[in-house]
């Protein structure tokens, strides 16, 4: 009875998830009949660092790659913005490899514009949904570790322009959402590597939570050279982390090459 009623309860968490994820997709086909900007796309690669609490407490630092689309909204009042984005991280600490899989579905903001004289300022509420999943093989036989976030907080866009060139600055933080990481108390020696065991732990035991308890901020900054230039280069910085028990930390520093539509 009590396995029952746990399969039930994950089961209406993840159809949740998922029923947020095809509203959210819905609305934004609505806006897309008014908007003239395309979507865009975007290579990204640099330095991932992992820290897991429950994983001997070492770091493991290494190249990630990924790539993601995006596209803006116009409205009335401001812009709807979102991304979508997926990546994979080939990580080393003390020789033992470790490898994690990253998938964001979507990343959305509402941002209204504050008038200035000048430049553009937009800030605004903001959801996201974060999957980071990670295998070391060679520790503890094969113990994984995920993060799962599904998230609501604030994003800032800051766009100026330095001589011929725009250039643009970018803030989103959480401020609370629903958290899943394992439990402190798994058995350590199962060999968990498999698609099916991924996918029925991402949304194990999700629990809401505030800054207190996990947080994801990232900040970049983009450089467009001209306005009809087909690159946009940007450098990002996020920190993503949850603080109860087993603590994870994990900080990215990347470069990103954003492709433009050709202009007519």
């Amino acid at each position: 009875m009590i396995q029952n009623r746990i399969l039930i309860k994950k089961s209406v968490q993840m159809k949740s998830a998922t029923a947020t994820t095809l509203l959210l997709f819905f609305v934004l086909c609505g806006f897309s009949q008014e908007s003239t900007k395309p979507w865009k796309s975007h290579l990204s690669s640099g330095l991932f660092q992992v820290k897991e609490h429950a994983n001997f407490g070492l770091v493991f630092k290494g190249a990630g790659f990924q790539y993601g689309i995006g596209r803006d909204f116009g409205t009335e009042r401001g812009i709807i913005t979102f991304g979508s984005e997926a990546g994979v991280s080939i990580l080393f600490s003390r020789q033992i490899p470790g490898l994690g899989f990253y998938l964001k579905p979507f990343d959305v903001a509402y941002l209204f514009e504050i008038p200035l004289k000048n430049n553009r300022l937009l800030i605004g509420p903001a959801a996201m949904l974060e999957y980071n999943y990670n295998l070391y093989p060679d520790l503890q036989a094969g113990f994984d570790y995920w993060f799962t976030n599904f998230s609501a907080g604030v994003a800032a866009r800051y766009d100026f322009r330095v001589n011929e060139s725009d250039l643009r600055l970018s803030l989103n933080t959480s401020l609370a959402g629903f958290i899943s990481r394992q439990p402190d108390n798994r058995g350590p020696y199962f060999y968990d590597i498999g698609f099916k065991h991924a996918v029925r732990h991402l949304h194990q035991d999700l629990t809401f939570g505030l800054a207190g308890d996990y947080n994801v901020t990232s900040i970049e900054i983009q450089w467009k050279p001209a306005p009809n230039s087909r690159l946009t280069y940007a450098y990002t910085v996020k920190y993503s982390g949850f603080y109860g028990n087993p603590e994870i930390s994990m900080l990215n520093h990347s470069i990103k090459l954003i492709f433009n539509r050709k202009q007519a």
